[in-house]
């Protein structure tokens, strides 16, 4: 059995404290690092993000300090706490928050059944994952000893001395250097949604064509899926029907899926677009764009497999899916309990990632599917 790892008792922080910043401020650079754009930003910026940094900062648990926090430290905090902020204060909270069942004075921040949610769902799953935090090696992130500290890089973005220039540029060489390349991705295309409202929006078709649709809020949605979701899911992709908010059909397309045995009635009520993969045995994906309602629920993917009956398409022919701006997108919350089994969930802002909802025993799913 191996000896389990001890943290060896550092002698006391000799290194200065650092300028602190209210918890406010903190709230509000929170805000300014992590724009709209950030995937689980909602997280990242809200009332315990802030806390929980103010914490870091106010004991000086930054890298390369000596001082290591323990998550009692944020379970234990109390607002009158948080007022002393001279560092005569501080060093004092410090000295007397090592001391066993010691607790500050006022009324605590946090009952003790939000440690979870702090020492998991924030510090492990973020904070860390981000690099805005670290830990010290050979302890498991549930650790509940003085392992975690701050990253200097993000804990200078809250310099008092830092103004909202300095701060914004400071933020961009942060996140080049800690945001892998998902990430980045994730948000420019967010980005590309939030700012693509002004004009049309052109679609690359994958026959090398162009169309134009008006902006809104599922036209990118669209986009997203005739030029990512094809080059990355399929091999050979065809656009068989598309209805956009401002022109519902779009009738060259009604002949090419007639050539691959798809007939239907323009007056039916079809999904926003049906791509075909135009392989040796044609397979049909039928999707339904959601950027408020209107996904594939049981009761629709039972409507959309009578209008492939009525091609004579054998419905094993055909897969149906429900596309997203995001995975934090209110629609996707919303829809989520209703999609219909055995369909396809897609994001556009992750264009990679393809979500079954299978019935199949998980031996039995094709990962080429």
């Amino acid at each position: 059995m191996s000896k389990k790892t001890k943290i060896a008792k550092p002698p006391p922080s000799t290194s200065p404290l650092p300028l602190l910043p209210s918890v406010e401020e903190v709230s509000r650079r929170l805000k300014l690092i992590f724009q709209e754009t950030f995937p689980d930003r909602s997280i990242l910026v809200g009332t315990m993000a802030a806390r929980v940094i103010y914490v870091f900062l106010y004991g000086g648990f930054i890298e390369g300090q000596g001082r290591f926090l323990r998550p009692s430290h944020i379970y234990f905090f109390t607002e009158d706490q948080a007022g002393k902020t001279t560092n005569v204060d501080r060093k004092l909270w410090l000295l007397m928050a090592t001391r066993p069942g010691y607790r500050p004075e006022g009324k605590r921040w946090y009952a003790d059944n939000s440690r979870e949610t702090i020492r998991d769902d924030l510090i492990r799953n973020q904070l860390l994952r981000l690099g805005i935090s670290q830990k010290l090696p050979g302890y498991p992130p549930t650790s509940s000893l003085p392992i975690h500290y701050l990253s200097s890089d993000f804990a200078a973005l809250f310099d008092p001395e830092l103004n909202d220039a300095g701060l914004s540029a400071e933020a961009n060489k942060w996140q080049s250097r800690h945001l892998n390349q998902a990430i980045l991705q994730r948000m420019a295309l967010r980005a590309q949604g939030i700012q693509a409202r002004g004009g049309d929006v052109l679609i690359e078709m994958p026959d090398g064509a162009r169309i134009r649709i008006s902006p809104g809020p599922s036209s990118e949605i669209i986009k997203g899926l005739i030029e990512d979701f094809t080059s990355r899911h399929m091999e050979n992709p065809a656009v068989l029907w598309l209805s956009a908010s401002d022109k519902k059909s779009y009738p060259q397309f009604v002949e090419l899926a007639a050539s691959v045995g798809l007939r239907f009635n323009l007056n039916a009520e079809l999904p926003d677009l049906i791509l075909a993969d135009l392989g040796e045995n044609v397979r049909f994906l039928f999707c339904e764009v959601v950027a408020t309602d209107g996904a594939v629920t049981e009761a629709r993917k039972q409507a959309l497999l009578g209008l492939v009956r009525q091609s004579n398409i054998p419905p094993d022919a055909v897969q149906f899916l429900s596309a997203f701006e995001d995975r934090e997108a209110s629609a996707f919350r919303k829809n989520f309990s209703q999609l219909a089994m055995d369909s396809l969930i897609w994001f556009r802002t992750e264009p990679d990632l393809l979500v079954i909802l299978s019935t199949a025993d998980l031996d039995a799913l094709d990962p080429n599917t």
